[in-house]
């Protein structure tokens, strides 16, 4: 297990054929997979059932993704159908093509010793378990977390500093904040990453980036005043100029210091969660851009959304499907993560949309 409460998901063994998997499931090509069902019996695991979710692991014994079962069948794997088959991803045209490619792997050397049995043959009445799934949120890669994290950084910086001071006091969609307000609060969620590294590493189950925005107490009224206080103080105490500088002294700081740690080290955030720390500045990009957002509306200037920062935010809200989220609502990237993440209201149609679709909603501050 690599994160709490959630169960690895290994398709295959360590290799190039756990690799070409994974690669078709994060493609989207693969959202079926067929297991034997004496398999649960050796590991002594539950069946899987509708709704469970497990943490998609690669070769390296990397998280990869969060996978939701959406549909379990127990079955002899002589009913197994084309459907089901072509749904696996791995360019089968039949179900005999499906069985043979199947059959080599589970009679093979490496599944017969995990089996615990060398003789082991399937026949028409084996009993598999043929599953269906879906990934919900992608689990970023420390390089591309990264490289969002300073293009954002930076796109806000620069459009900070090309605004006339003046419009630094217009509201923003949070009241009281206004821009300068805003930004102070961002600017100190960013500078967050360097108080974690300088305390030790936890040793508990690190949650998960959605983890990290739950409905607890760090949402509750107190703290979200405390919160809105906080910033507006931390704005009031330095000119915009100044503000602006500290701001990009801290992310570029955040920035080398978490290039020379370890991707998997786990911090502990303020809230008291641990973390692996490439999934907390998941959370960091995840500031800037709705942040961001809102800091962009204020100044009344267009969005400067970059490319790298909207991939992490689409992968961690809607997993594999936030183009075709984006077509079904009509709008662009901005618009689809106003939407999910109430910068913009959404109608019934719009919310039930995004339901269908698997959006990860998180709970954000008022």
């Amino acid at each position: 297990m690599i994160y709490a409460g959630l169960p690895s998901s290994e398709f295959a063994f360590p290799g190039p054929l756990r690799d070409r998997l994974v690669a078709a499931i994060l493609s989207g090509h693969k959202t079926a997979t067929t297991s034997l069902a004496i398999e649960y019996d050796v590991e002594s695991d539950p069946l899987p059932k509708a709704g469970d979710r497990a943490v998609l692991i690669g070769s390296a014994g990397e998280p990869l993704a969060i996978l939701e079962t959406t549909e379990v069948r127990l079955l002899p794997v002589r009913d197994i159908d084309l459907a089901h088959a072509i749904d696996e991803g791995e360019g089968y045209a039949s179900v005999a093509e499906w069985r043979a490619g199947h059959e080599r792997f589970w009679h093979s050397t490496p599944m017969r010793n995990f089996l615990h049995r060398p003789d082991f043959v399937v026949t028409d009445d084996t009993i598999v378990v043929a599953e269906r799934f879906r990934v919900v949120s992608l689990i970023a890669d420390p390089a591309d977390v990264s490289a969002a994290f300073a293009a954002e950084a930076a796109a806000l910086t620069a459009a900070l500093r090309a605004a006339p001071v003046a419009d630094l006091d217009r509201p923003t969609c949070c009241p009281p904040w206004t821009v300068k307000d805003e930004f102070a609060h961002t600017a100190v969620a960013v500078s967050r990453t360097l108080e974690m590294l300088v305390q030790p590493a936890p040793t508990a189950l690190p949650i998960t980036p959605a983890g990290y925005f739950v409905a607890d107490r760090r949402f509750e009224p107190t703290v979200d005043a405390a919160r809105v206080d906080g910033a507006q103080r931390f704005a009031a105490d330095r000119s915009a100029g100044e503000l602006i500088d500290w701001f990009e002294q801290q992310w570029r700081a955040v920035a080398s210091a978490v290039g020379n740690a370890p991707a998997d080290r786990l911090v502990t955030t303020r809230h008291g969660d641990p973390m692996r720390l490439t999934d907390f500045q998941v959370t960091r990009v995840f500031e800037l851009v709705v942040h961001g957002l809102d800091i962009a509306d204020g100044l009344g200037v267009s969005p400067w959304l970059t490319a790298e920062a909207a991939a992490v935010v689409d992968g961690l809200l809607f997993g594999l499907r936030a183009e075709e989220a984006r077509r079904a609502l009509g709008v662009d990237r901005a618009g689809l993560i106003r939407r999910a993440t109430g910068r913009t209201p959404l109608t019934s149609a719009e919310r039930a949309t995004l339901e269908d679709l698997g959006i990860t909603w998180l709970t954000l501050a008022p």
